[in-house]
């Protein structure tokens, strides 16, 4: 009997083990970038917040190291080493030895820095900030800060142009309130030698979740992938980019203006979620990585640009050409003059390019495709992936377009970055047409019943099947929405940009004292929230006396802007309109304002 139970015992000891190291050895590769001799790709693996050097021609991992947080840039420097900035609260750069993949020196930056750039005279790196809303420049030997420029919400890339005299910043999210027109991204044009922002570009009304940010070879324009909702149709169909078209932005840098916007979708086929966007070393061609259809865009660099100098001369280019003023609502304005390329992995977020090579990396597959012509025909896998758990394959299907109709919108539409908001009001169906409201980020949407805005839905869970029917308009097996509600589950709040040190300012300490005397009666609990409804006495139109869910207040510092309709661009614009019944200075409003977002 004893030898039995060991013998058990041995086995069960022997499959936990090989469970443990094969969670060891998952890849999420989603940052690329070749060495200057074009013989190593590097990776960044946000799962293992490892950095591999990986052959890149047997695509064999040579070697890797472990880095503070997961890899969100990687700048190559002509004599090999690398620049590589680390994300989380405690941001960090890197500088890394190509040969050796020792790290030479490592500095603090701030709050998930997001890109890199080199300064022109190569002594100061630029690094985006995300969540502090800045760029900032730091000397290259000594790691010091030269100085920090703030920018537009949430900065995801940079590009440098006019020899090194500005700098283009690209914002992932609309800054506005919701009610306003336009709402959309807006860019940030700097002068580096006064070290401030000159100018601001705004991408087209709907544009949200900007991804990626190239130039071309010879810095005339930049080109920069995001998506372009049609937010103000009602949600009953998809087709034809009814709710969520996927778009390239050219900027013509000489000028500082925006160019033009062209979509990256054919009349019978989304592109959904367009990530990375690079331009090939030839200058020839513009790539782009289209995460939620597994594929590649590749377009013809010169005939995208002579196509739209004739189209805005007013010259028919393509068979649906409807005027230069509606470029950017065509779907067929990259016929002829693009390719779409199946990739075969899953999830393509980075890629990369040595000569005519093309890498790229499958995000949920965890593996390296490479294509040398017209296919991809080359596959290595870099080690596990995250698809044997119901959170990770609920992930993949939360950012897969492929499930719903012709590829295109995917969950994560809606819901971008970890399943938040994308800052847009939404005319639903499932409480009546004609009351649209803003999207509400899904982060504890199942710890926090009711779900939607007036709780139409009893819970997330029933919330998830119905997007998957009504706003995907697909049929999946139950195991989809299963394994969709794991992901969600798994979730977990970012600590605010507030904070101190972790800890609530002397400020924000003074704002709770005000929040549990005036508001804790509503938002109780560890999540901030009592789980009703009440009706509130600032509704207007159709919404006027009905009931409303009270939200949950964790993160609510990146989930602008605020209320049902989005009305309110800042928090203290929505503390006036939904503060405290006492009356209160503006001071206090202050205080207040800093301890809500300090959640």
């Amino acid at each position: 009997m004893m030898r039995v139970w060991i013998i058990n015992f041995c086995l069960l000891f022997w499959g936990m083990s090989e469970i443990w190291a094969a969670s060891e050895n998952i890849v999420s590769p989603d940052v690329l970038a070749c060495s200057t001799d074009g013989k190593t790709l590097w990776v960044g693996n946000r799962f293992s917040s490892e950095l591999l050097k990986v052959d890149s021609r047997t695509l064999a991992v040579k070697k890797r190291i472990a880095l503070n947080a997961p890899v969100t840039a990687i700048t190559v420097m002509p004599d090999g080493s690398l620049w590589v900035s680390s994300d989380g609260v405690s941001g960090k750069l890197y500088k890394i030895d190509g040969r050796s993949m020792k790290v030479l020196g490592a500095f603090d930056t701030g709050y998930s820095p997001s890109s890199l750039l080199i300064d022109s005279s190569g002594k100061a790196v630029w690094a985006t900030l995300r969540y502090n809303n800045e760029i900032r420049k730091y000397d290259c030997d000594k790691g010091s800060l030269i100085c920090k420029i703030s920018v537009g919400r949430e900065p995801v890339g940079a590009v440098s142009f006019a020899d090194g005299r500005r700098i283009l910043v690209v914002n992932n999210m609309p800054e506005m309130s919701a009610l306003a027109f336009p709402v959309a991204a807006k860019m940030d044009i700097i002068d580096t030698e006064k070290s401030k922002v000159i100018k601001r570009l705004l991408l087209p009304n709907g544009s949200t979740d900007v991804k990626s940010v190239t130039t071309d070879v010879t810095g005339e324009h930049a080109y920069v992938t995001h998506l372009l909702a049609r937010y103000q149709l009602p949600t009953n169909q998809v087709d034809r980019g009814w709710m969520y078209t996927n778009a390239l932005t050219i900027v013509d840098l000489k000028n500082e203006k925006v160019e033009a916007t062209v979509l990256l979708d054919t009349p019978q086929k989304g592109a959904a979620n367009p990530w990375q966007v690079m331009v090939s070393p030839d200058n020839k061609e513009i790539c782009v990585a289209l995460s939620g259809v597994h594929e590649v865009c590749r377009i013809d660099r010169a005939k995208l640009h002579d196509r739209l100098a004739q189209a805005k001369q007013g010259v028919a280019v393509t068979p649906s050409y409807n005027g230069w003023e509606n470029v950017m609502n065509d779907a067929g304005m990259l016929y002829g003059i693009a390719q779409y390329q199946p990739v075969g992995g899953k999830g393509i977020r980075a890629i990369a390019m040595n000569g005519k090579t093309l890498y790229a990396a499958g995000y949920f597959s965890g593996d390296i495709h490479v294509a040398k012509g017209d296919v991809f025909d080359v596959q290595r896998k870099l080690g596990n992936n995250m698809l044997a758990s119901a959170e990770g394959r609920g992930n993949m299907y939360f950012h897969d377009a492929t499930l719903g109709f012709q590829g295109w919108q995917s969950c994560a539409s809606c819901h971008p970055n970890d399943a938040r908001a994308d800052g847009l009001n939404w005319d639903l169906l499932n409480d009546g047409l004609g009351n649209p409201k803003n999207t509400k980020s899904l982060l504890l949407s199942h710890q926090t019943p009711p779900c939607m805005v007036t709780g139409i839905r009893a819970n997330a869970e029933i919330a998830v099947r119905s997007g998957i029917k009504y706003i995907l308009f697909a049929v999946t097996p139950p195991s989809v929405a299963d394994d969709m509600d794991a992901y969600l589950r798994s979730l977990k709040p970012l600590p605010s940009p507030h904070l101190q040190n972790g800890r609530l300012s002397e400020k924000a300490n003074k704002g709770k004292a005000i929040f549990d005397k005036d508001c804790l009666s509503c938002h109780s609990g560890p999540y901030f929230t009592d789980g009703k409804l009440y009706p509130v006495d600032w509704a207007s139109g159709t919404e006027v006396g009905k009931k409303m869910d009270v939200p949950t207040l964790i993160e609510i510092w990146r989930t602008a802007p605020y209320l049902y309709d989005g009305r309110c661009a800042t928090m203290k614009d929505m503390l006036k309109v939904h503060g405290p019944r006492i009356r209160v200075s503006e001071k206090e409003i202050e205080e207040l304002e800093e301890y809500i977002l300090s959640l």
